[in-house]
């Protein structure tokens, strides 16, 4: 039973909405991606490489607009793009049953929820402009 009638046109409607709130802030959406999928009854089979993809694609053009606009430096995002991007395929090709899935996933959401609501002061600042102070002696 589909708890969204007609899901398949309404769904991506949605995750147009969720692609353009996150990419607002820097980010993919990918959990997003996923929970929608899973609320509305998609394979489990199917949800991770489609969440995987749509997160790629609204963090690829997010970058790109962040990059365009040089407010950061390539250079310190590329190790995380070059570890990131084939270990998040791997995970996504990996076949759990659908019990494994929504535990991994449910566990997932409650680490970052934490995150976000406890740990307040884990966060870390880069200086990415250079230009030297003067001063005044």
């Amino acid at each position: 039973m589909e708890l969204i009638p007609y899901f398949e046109f309404v769904l991506p409607l949605i995750f147009f909405v969720v692609a353009f709130v996150y990419s607002s802030i820097g980010l993919g959406g990918g959990s997003s991606y996923t929970a929608l999928m899973v609320i509305v009854g998609m394979s489990t089979l199917v949800v991770p490489m489609m969440s995987l993809s749509l997160n790629l694609f609204v963090s690829t053009l997010g970058s790109y607009n962040f990059l365009r606009n040089k407010h950061g430096k390539l250079s310190i995002i590329l190790p995380f793009l070059i570890s990131a991007i084939p270990f998040a395929y791997l995970g996504g090709t990996l076949h759990l049953s659908k019990t494994t899935f929504l535990w991994v996933l449910l566990m997932s959401l409650i680490v970052v929820a934490v995150r976000i609501y406890f740990w307040k002061n884990a966060g870390f600042r880069l200086d990415l402009n250079h230009q030297k102070k003067s001063s005044s002696l």
